[in-house]
């Protein structure tokens, strides 16, 4: 019997599945030779992919040489490479106006950007994460057109700047552009971690924000956070310090300068007044100023450097994974941002540091799921928790006094004792300053829980979709407020020359204060959205019924702030170049009265790409060229201090200790004042659900 096998028929029986071709290359692009991080590399017809690194990089496994690899990224061409014998492909993806326009947000939705006939800017997440800055309006300075940002301080964890989005458009009450993440309002957008952004986008003219409505006239911010992409788990670690220091500090007198032109300048006085001369500072003091040699009472103190430090630390975490299949795709992000003080001696109270400190920890999760060929769910949840500790006292009231100060004061420091006044003027330490007020410990976290559904309703029409949120937040703080009396010394020359430091005070326990606040806001939100092309015409509809409900126990009466409307858009093109859009918001607010509480704002824009007819003249210089023209109405129901203007305040009754009344009586004698009544602010309600327009 032959048990030995021919060597075909054992290659015939081997069941030996041959090993995978690892591909490793570089993505960049055709214009500026850069790379490209995150572009998508997949395996054609399987669900196998992977995202290039910070570098451009990549590595991936295929099967057998007939694999395919398709190369994609927003904004540029889509490239479908045959493997072949190479184990090195390097692609150069050309830019897509196309697919580049099309990732535009705006509000309730997106839009090609070459279609887009409103007035928006917008920036990703390279833009933002240029400069190591605390926040993001601080990031977004100088960076979008449009945009106005003035930052009033620069102390940690309250150094956010301002902004107002094509300056102040209404004439009263709030300025604030309406601020929205993943399309839900949020009390505060600076305490997010610039890399969980995707892009940030700003709606400026009517024609823009109209959809908002009521709450749209300053202009609006829109955030787009990170989600999965599908592909193998994508692990990302950026790390970033900072040295954080004063942009310009003065150069006080020294003070033999500031006693000589103190001397001149009484001098001068006299000239006017006629008075005798007397100078404040003897030729002995100014000897003594100027050599230096009696440091405690004739001092000369550089505040600045006494009492600020020239830099402090900043320093950035964020870990962040992502990826996914086609069925599931997740991303997980978690930060850690914080920022030190420049306050020098900020301990000299036993238990109190007095310098500025602020943490921050950022956690967000965002889960994509294709239930079904139609169904798909989106899950959202992120949470930021922010720790400031320091002294109690703003950090601009403690320059102010350094500023105020001169340098012949006080010495300030003699050994770990604050030394005051040593016998010029009645000017106090301004090293004090940072304990006068005591020690503040403020804890805040907010955390947000958002669910969202999109059905495809292409059984009944092509291009139509039901979609639906529902979104939670929960925001808590905690303030607590220690304090404890500052010992400070006056210093006394005894007859033997020696220095006596007397205390001013005596010591004592922590006082202890707490506040607590708490609030909530609770969005949903449903509608329809239809996309849908004919040959050389594009059409898109949209309309959705939202509301929002606020709970702050600070609110007037301790009524809820709700907002309720239906909101709708309808755009038109033919051939990209033509191109038109309705858009309109019906929404009001509580504030009004009752039949005037809600207000229409519709807008209208029409565009023109010019660049794209066949009589445009084709160059380097000039590429692409759009003529717009919109006009549309905006709200704001914020139009004033107080909530329900409609209804008439109370009259107020001054009190026994107040100023102002009525007298009677005899003049010297029995004259006696009697309280009165003055009559508060007149109702109005006629007041219109559409608060102030803003026409553009």
């Amino acid at each position: 019997m032959n048990t030995l096998a021919s060597g075909a028929d054992m290659q015939a029986f081997s069941t030996t599945k041959p090993a995978d071709i690892v591909i490793k290359g570089k993505v960049t692009d055709t214009e500026k030779g850069e790379p490209v991080p995150g572009a998508s590399i997949v395996l054609k017809g399987a669900t196998k992919g992977t995202n290039t690194d910070a570098n451009g990089l990549y590595s991936i496994s295929v099967p057998d040489q007939n694999a395919v690899l398709v190369f994609s990224f927003v904004g540029f061409d889509k490239q479908e490479i045959i493997v072949g014998n190479r184990t090195q492909i390097n692609i150069a993806l050309k830019p897509d106006m196309k697919e580049l326009n099309e990732v535009v947000v705006v509000g309730f939705g997106t839009q090609k950007k070459a279609t887009v006939t409103g007035a928006i800017a917008a920036i990703g997440t390279k833009d933002l994460l240029q400069s190591p800055v605390a926040n993001i309006s601080n990031s977004l300075v100088g960076r979008m057109p449009g945009l106005f940002a003035v930052q009033t301080s620069g102390e940690p964890g309250n150094n956010a700047s301002t902004l107002r989005i094509r300056g102040v458009s209404t004439f009263s009450g709030a300025s604030d552009p309406l601020i929205l993440v993943n399309g839900v309002e949020v009390s505060n957008y600076n305490n997010i971690d610039p890399n969980e952004i995707e892009n940030l986008t700003i709606l400026k003219d009517a024609s823009a924000t109209a959809i908002y409505g009521i709450r749209g006239a300053n202009g609006v911010l829109l955030i787009t956070t990170k989600r999965g992409k599908v592909g193998k788990p994508q692990l990302s670690y950026t790390a970033n310090v900072a040295v954080t220091s004063f942009t310009s500090l003065r150069k006080g007198m020294n003070s033999y300068d500031y006693a000589r032109l103190y001397n001149e300048s009484l001098k001068n006085d006299s000239y006017v007044s006629g008075a005798v001369y007397v100078p404040k500072f003897t030729d002995a003091d100014l000897a003594l100023y100027k050599s230096g040699e009696d440091p405690i009472f004739h001092p000369n103190t550089d505040w600045y450097s006494l009492v600020l430090k020239p830099q402090a630390l900043q320093t950035q975490h964020n870990l962040s994974i992502n990826g996914g299949t086609e069925k599931v795709r997740y991303f997980v992000s978690a930060g850690f941002f914080s920022q030190g003080g420049q306050f020098n001696h900020s301990d000299l109270v036993k238990d109190f540091d007095a310098n500025r400190k602020y943490k921050r920890y950022n956690f967000r999760s965002s889960f994509d799921f294709d239930v079904t060929k139609r169904l798909k769910a989106s899950i959202d949840v992120s949470s930021q928790t922010e720790n400031l500790s320091g002294n109690n006292w703003p950090t601009v009231r403690v320059i102010e006094g350094i500023g105020r100060a001169n340098p012949l004061t006080s010495p300030g420091l003699i050994g770990d004792k604050l030394v005051n006044l040593v016998g010029v003027g009645t000017a106090n330490n301004p090293l004090a300053d940072m304990f006068s007020q005591g020690y503040n410990r403020q804890f805040k976290n907010f955390l947000q829980g958002s669910v969202r559904l999109d059905y495809t309703l292409d059984f009944i029409t092509q291009g139509l979709m039901a979609t639906g949120i529902v979104n939670y937040q929960n925001n808590n703080t905690e303030t607590l407020v220690n304090n404890r009396t500052l010992i400070t010394y006056n210093a006394i020359r005894l007859p033997d020359n020696s220095v006596n430091l007397v205390p001013q005070s005596a010591d004592s326990p922590f006082s202890f204060a707490q506040t607590i606040g708490k609030t909530r806001r609770t969005y949903a939100q449903f509608g329809f959205d239809y996309k849908r092309a004919f040959g050389d015409h594009y059409v898109t509809g949209l309309v959705n019924y939202n509301q929002t409900k606020y709970f702050d126990p600070t609110l007037a009466f301790l009524v809820p702030n709700g907002y309720q409307g239906v909101v709708g858009r309808t755009t038109y093109g033919y051939k990209g170049r033509y191109l038109a859009e309705f858009t309109f918001g019906y929404n009001g607010t509580e504030n009004f009265a009752p039949g005037n509480r809600f207000g229409f704002f519709p807008a209208y824009s029409l565009g023109w790409v010019a660049s794209d007819e066949p009589f445009f003249p084709k160059n380097d210089v000039l590429t692409y060229l759009k003529i717009r023209g919109s006009y549309g109405e905006v709200g704001n129901d914020k139009i004033g201090s107080d909530r329900f203007l409609y209804r008439p305040s109370a009259y107020v009754i001054t009190t026994a200790s107040g100023t102002g009344g009525y007298y009677f009586g005899e003049v010297g004698s029995t004259t006696t004042r009697y309280n009165y009544s003055s009559e508060g602010k007149l109702g109005n309600r006629m007041l219109p659900g559409n608060g102030l327009s803003n026409r553009t």
